[in-house]
């Protein structure tokens, strides 16, 4: 446990000293502020839904940039193979770092915690709802962090990374939004691979075991990918 924090400190650390991080946050922020006060200001209705609608599109953007230095950085500058002499466990590494990118996309999400409270002051909305799909978010953020962490091992090249992690991301988005046009049972299978109705769903305060499966199931395939290839590395570095 002490080596995933010790990897996941590090990380934090390199990225919220380094300008990116600051810059997508107010990326986040100002997109995410445009669903939120579009309603608000055109058409004079207090309603936290727009917004909510477009956030796991915006995070299928916004959590590979955060993840695609993640592995490939390491192996650009050859740290890795420093890396790879501590006496770390090659699953540490990896949890290390998905547990580093999650806090920092978490903490973007956190900062959109405004957009509901001003929301609490001008209207009555639904807490519950609120809190449900801030946590199938949350769970989407893991699922998409994961994802991100794979497509960073994948290159040293950091944007080949990103568009890697962003397609990914992309299709298991697009997937629950194309169901009209596949004829059962191809709409069914989409259904349970795309995001949009386990999200929803645990929007909804349904927290069924099926969905947490999936997101449990997708973070931990991707992550198992990277901790092979890894291992493999590592052995390198010891021959």
């Amino acid at each position: 446990m002490s080596g995933i924090l010790t990897v996941a400190k590090k990380d934090m650390r390199e990225m919220l000293n380094s300008p990116i991080a600051y810059v997508l946050y107010v990326i986040f922020l100002l997109v995410t502020g445009y669903f939120f006060s579009q309603p608000l200001f055109v058409v004079g209705q207090a309603n936290l839904a727009p917004f909510m609608e477009m956030v796991p599109l915006i995070l299928v953007f916004l959590v590979p940039a955060i993840t695609m230095r993640s592995l490939a950085e390491e192996f650009k500058s050859g740290t890795f193979e420093i890396l790879a002499t501590l006496p770390f466990k090659t699953y540490e590494i990896v949890i290390g770092k998905f547990v580093a990118c999650l806090t920092l996309v978490a903490l973007a999400l956190a900062l959109t915690l405004i957009y509901p409270l001003v929301l609490g002051i001008l209207g009555k909305p639904d807490w519950g709802a609120v809190a449900g799909a801030y946590a199938g978010n949350l769970f989407l953020i893991a699922a998409l962090t994961a994802i991100g962490i794979f497509a960073s091992g994948l290159s040293k090249n950091q944007v080949i990374g990103y568009l890697i992690a962003w397609a990914m991301g992309f299709v298991l988005f697009m997937a629950g939004k194309v169901l009209v046009f596949f004829p059962y049972p191809v709409n069914d299978i989409l259904n349970f691979v795309g995001f949009d109705s386990h999200v929803e769903s645990i929007a909804r305060g349904v927290l069924d075991t099926r969905d947490l499966l999936y997101f449990v199931s997708v973070a931990a395939f991707f992550l198992s990918l990277p901790l092979i290839r890894l291992e493999k590395r590592r052995k390198g570095v010891y021959a």
